[in-house]
C-alpha cells in the first residue's frame, strides 16, 4: 500500500503542475496525469475498501479503475506523439478504434464472471475464471503495446531533443516502455497460470510484476512531466533569441523601417516578422545598400525567426 500512496501523491502532484505548466497550451499530457491519479488514488486500499461497498460491493471500482488506466495508456500515446512531433490521423483512429474494442473486452468479461465481494487482491480472488484472464489479458495488452510503442516513438526522436531535459525525458519513455512490456509478458503468463491452476509460478512472478508496474507508471510519469518542462525550457529560450533580436533590430528600424499600419501584437515573433517587413520594405523603397554588420543583424533576426 505503501508504493501506491507515494504514487497516488507523486502523479496529483504532477497532474496540478502539468495543469499549471500547459496553461493555454494543448493539456494531452495533463488529462494523462490525471488519469494516472485517478487510477492509483483508487486503488489505495483504505479508500478502495471505502470506496467499493458505496457502489455495490462487488469490485465496480476495479472495473472503472482499469478502464481509467487503459484511457490514461492511450492518451499517453497520443500526448508523447503530439509532444515530439510525431502525431498522425491514422495513429488517434488506431488508439481509439482499440481502446473502444479493449473497453467492450473487459466490461463484457467483467460482466460475466461472478466478481467476489469488496477485495484488494481482485485477480488473486477472481483469477480462476476464464474471464477474469480475458479481463485481465485484455487490458495489459493493450497497456504493453501502447506503451511499447510510445517508448519506439520515444527512440526515433532521441536525436531531435532540444534540451538535457527533453532527453532524459525521453529515455524515461523508454524505459516506461520497456516495463510495459515486460510487465504484459509477466501478467498474461500470471493470469494463465492461475486459471491452469499452476498457482506456485502464478506467486513466483508476483516480483516481477511488483517491480514493473510501479516502474512502468513512474517512468512514464517522469517522463511526460519533463517533456513538458523541457518544452517550457526550450520556449523560453526562443523567446529571449526574439527578444534580444527585436532589441538589435530598433537602430535599424528607426533608420529604415516603413510603418505599415499593423494590428498591434503581444506575440514576440509576430513583432519582430513584421519588424524584418518593415525594415526589407523600407531598404527596397530607399535603394540603399545595408552594411555588413547590419546584414548580420538582420541575419541573426530572421534566424530567430525561425527557431521560433
Amino acid at each position: 500500500m505503501i508504493v501506491a500512496v507515494v504514487m497516488a501523491v507523486l502523479l496529483i502532484v504532477g497532474t496540478i503542475a502539468l495543469f499549471v505548466l500547459q496553461r493555454g497550451q494543448d493539456r494531452t499530457l495533463a488529462f494523462t496525469f490525471l488519469l494516472f491519479a485517478a487510477t492509483i488514488v483508487t486503488n489505495v486500499d483504505p479508500l478502495y475498501r471505502w470506496l467499493d461497498p458505496l457502489l455495490g460491493g462487488r469490485n465496480v471500482v476495479t472495473v472503472v479503475s482499469d478502464c481509467l488506466m487503459v484511457a490514461g495508456t492511450g492518451t499517453l500515446l497520443w500526448g508523447v506523439a503530439k509532444a515530439v512531433g510525431a502525431a498522425r490521423p491514422w495513429l488517434r483512429n488506431a488508439i481509439a478504434v482499440s481502446f473502444v474494442a479493449v473497453l467492450v473486452v473487459v466490461v463484457t468479461a467483467f460482466v460475466v464472471l461472478d466478481p467476489p465481494a469488496t477485495t484488494t487482491t481482485f485477480m488473486l480472488d477472481a483469477g480462476s475464471h476464464p474471464a477474469a484472464t480475458v479481463y485481465a489479458a485484455a487490458q495489459t495488452v493493450y497497456l504493453g503495446l501502447a506503451l511499447g510503442a510510445t517508448g519506439i516513438i520515444c527512440v526515433l526522436r532521441l536525436r531531435e531533443a532540444r534540451t538535457t531535459t527533453d532527453l532524459v525525458g525521453l529515455w524515461a519513455l523508454v524505459l516506461g516502455g520497456v516495463f510495459g512490456v515486460v510487465r504484459m509478458v509477466v501478467v498474461v503468463v500470471m493470469d494463465v497460470a492461475h486459471v491452469v491452476g499452476d498457482l506456485e509460478l502464478t506467486h513466483a512472478l508476483g516480483l516481477p510484476y511488483d517491480v514493473t508496474t510501479p516502474g512502468a507508471v513512474l517512468c512514464a510519469a517522469s517522463g511526460m512531466l519533463l517533456l513538458v518542462i523541457g518544452h517550457r525550457i526550450s520556449r523560453r529560450r526562443r523567446d529571449r533569441r526574439v527578444e534580444q533580436a527585436l532589441r538589435r533590430l530598433g537602430p535599424l528600424h528607426e533608420r529604415f523601417g516603413v510603418d505599415n499600419a499593423y494590428p498591434a501584437s503581444d506575440d514576440p515573433a509576430t513583432r519582430l516578422s513584421r519588424r524584418i517587413v518593415e525594415i526589407t520594405d523600407g531598404v527596397r523603397s530607399a535603394r540603399v545598400s545595408l552594411r555588413e554588420d547590419e546584414r548580420a543583424v538582420l541575419a541573426e533576426a530572421e534566424a530567430a525567426l525561425e527557431t521560433a
